[in-house]
């Protein structure tokens, strides 16, 4: 039975004359909604007990439902605690997000491998320490990890970095840390240990993190059946209304990372007519697309997709170009036309000039969209942006309960030797240095501020925008 989910507080629990009556709830799977709803007589059958016994269990529950109603009562706006904000450590992040991270709600930090979340996440867990006069709470953190021990060498580091937090008393001491090996260690800590440490710690911790919040959900939830959806949907729900709970009662920010999905294009034989209500027309602007991905998306949706080769061409011009693929590919090529000496011919593939710059460029960056053979070799090839497809997980359902949700890319721009035209005297043969790492942050939505984006480096002090 869900008991303790539903009313953890409750004497049933712990009432010897219930013992073996809640024993037989749970084998029965018998659930305090069927008590809320159903008659007595119908109770007895299905958790095969005397009527007697189900009366007085079911008066007992409802009278503890009826004082949870009453402790609980709804509370005017003005008497709600007001939410409070700390700095990120970065002004120009701060800007960003409108102030900074924001107390008594969630906040989602989302992106692929190497993006930088638990850097940032780390940055945060130290700028809580700060006075309030420099932008912090002057509070501790409470820092939740399911992939691994927290870095602490690194936190150490960036402490030292930045000379003015360590006078300032910024330390590791103030953060709490506690590993997630499995799922059900998780749902522990979040529904125990958690609420144990924020009261004996009362209004001393206000930001709890968790680095990742899906590591375990994705997994060791099923998904065979609709069944299972079902169920993962609920479990989910719960988690967010309990962590929600959480940040409301004790006035805390949770920051979360979340890790990310592919969603492929959807390869529907006939054409259907989005409407602004469907998720497929809203999904790219709850999970940070380039404008130009929604357009083809739902371009291509509308069109069906057998009718996708006939105007691949008009549906390709959507995309963005991708001009530094293209200027790397051109320097590589006008090297390789000097050093030849011979007349450029552009071609496909078949061991040209084109076909080696090809070679180098892809190998320098693989993420960066596949050339094709041209078929009219007198036009230059105009290449495009890869299409956006990673989603954060845990899907709508989770998504409904987070206030600020930020997404964090990395991608690879023409490096400055490229750039001023110097690739004539790079006389290594590494090719990436024909690129140099771009980081983005970007508020997808917020409740706070609008959407916006900056870009980031990751230095020894941290995460700082440019």
């Amino acid at each position: 039975m869900d008991l303790y989910e539903e009313l953890p507080g409750s004497q049933l629990l712990f009432d010897p004359e219930f013992e073996t009556f809640l024993e037989a709830l749970n084998a029965n799977k018998v659930t305090c909604v069927d008590f809320l709803t159903l008659k007595a007589p119908d109770l007895a059958k299905l958790s095969q007990r005397s009527i007697n016994e189900v009366i007085r269990f079911q008066q007992r529950l409802i009278r503890e439902y009826d004082a949870q109603y009453n402790s609980n009562s709804t509370k005017p706006l003005a008497k709600q605690i007001p939410n409070k904000q700390f700095t990120t450590g970065d002004l120009g992040i701060d800007e960003v997000l409108g102030g900074g991270i924001s107390t008594n709600c969630i906040t989602e930090i989302f992106g692929e491998s190497s993006t930088g979340k638990s850097q940032l996440l780390m940055q945060l867990c130290l700028s809580v320490q700060l006075p309030i006069s420099e932008g912090g709470l002057n509070a501790k953190c409470v820092f939740i990890t399911t992939e691994g021990d927290l870095p602490t060498n690194r936190l150490a580091g960036m402490i030292e970095a930045r000379k003015d937090w360590h006078e300032l008393g910024i330390s590791q001491s103030n953060i709490f840390t506690v590993s997630c090996p499995d799922l059900i260690s998780q749902e522990h800590i979040v529904n125990v240990q958690l609420p144990v440490l924020l009261e004996r710690n009362k209004g001393e911790i206000k930001l709890i993190i968790i680095d990742s919040i899906s590591h375990h959900l994705r997994v060791e939830l099923d998904t065979k059946s609709f069944k299972d959806s079902l169920e993962n949907k609920a479990y989910i729900t719960e988690m967010a209304e309990k962590l929600q709970g959480i940040a409301t009662k004790h006035s805390v920010a949770i920051v979360v990372a979340n890790q990310v999905g592919d969603k492929p294009l959807n390869e529907n034989l006939d054409p259907y007519n989005l409407n602004v209500n469907d998720l497929e027309y809203q999904l790219g602007w709850l999970v940070g697309w380039k404008n130009s991905t929604i357009l083809y998306r739902q371009t291509i949706q509308q069109i069906g997709f057998q009718k996708q080769q006939v105007i691949a061409s008009n549906a390709d011009s959507i995309l963005s170009d991708d001009e530094d693929y293209m200027l790397v590919e051109e320097q590589v090529r006008r090297i390789k036309r000097e050093e030849d000496g011979e007349k450029f011919v552009e071609s496909g593939i078949g061991g040209s000039t084109s076909a080696l710059a090809r070679g180098e460029v892809e190998e320098a960056d693989n993420k960066l969209t596949e050339l094709k053979p041209r078929k009219n070799n007198s036009v230059k090839k105009t290449i495009k942006r890869k299409m956006d497809h990673r989603v954060p997980n845990l899907g709508l359902t989770w998504a409904n309960y987070v206030s600020t949700r930020i997404l964090l890319k990395k991608s690879y721009a023409a490096s400055p030797m490229i750039r001023r035209g110097e690739l004539k005297k790079y006389k290594g043969s590494d090719t990436s240095d024909f690129w140099q790492v771009k980081r983005l942050l970007k508020v997808v939505y917020s409740s706070f501020c609008t959407p916006e984006e900056i870009n980031f480096k990751i230095t020894k002090c941290g995460v700082e925008s440019v």
